[in-house]
């Protein structure tokens, strides 16, 4: 199983609704192009706009189905700063709605595109890998980048590992 995790085209600007722009619709188009033969069966995004979009041209040029989460959003960028003792209950709600949806593509055992956003990105990190929450505010997460994990053996040991961390290289 594989999740290439990235994160939508280039936005206009910080807003909850703001759109990709013409640069971020190129970016999703050249991601279509590097993810063409990773044998994928869905995409998935969050309801954010400038995700959908992304999602959207990545699903049409690649001819798969996409499907919004509406339970999925981004993390306030404070999470990142905080233990898990400071969390507030719409914190913990964010994180728990992520571990839910992971759970729920992990069953169906597909290869997967997760179309989102930075700290989205960084929690499937934490949750997967393991690693503490204000950990992962140390991976970069430009925009219109790929994170690749899969789930193999290593050791005798089924676990996520990382293949490609923040790639852009399909964007030069």
């Amino acid at each position: 199983m594989k999740l290439l995790i990235i994160r939508h085209g280039e936005k206009e600007n910080d807003e909850f609704s703001s759109n990709i722009t013409a640069i971020g619709r190129e970016q999703a188009y050249k991601i279509s192009t590097v993810l063409k033969n990773q044998n994928i069966s869905r995409i998935y995004t969050s309801s954010n706009p400038r995700s959908i979009q992304t999602g959207k041209i990545i699903s049409e040029e690649m001819n798969l189905p996409f499907q919004t989460i509406a339970s999925i959003k981004e993390l306030p960028r404070e999470i990142f700063f905080k233990s898990k003792t400071e969390w507030t209950n719409e914190n913990k709600s964010l994180l728990n709605n992520i571990k839910e949806f992971l759970d729920d593509i992990i069953k169906r055992d597909e290869n997967v595109v997760l179309a989102m956003h930075a700290g989205f990105n960084r929690a499937v990190l934490s949750l997967l890998l393991n690693i503490p929450l204000e950990k992962t505010i140390h991976f970069t997460q430009d925009v219109g980048c790929i994170n690749q994990l899969e789930f193999k053996e290593v050791y005798g040991k089924k676990i996520w590992c990382i293949k490609l961390l923040n790639s852009t290289h399909h964007l030069k």
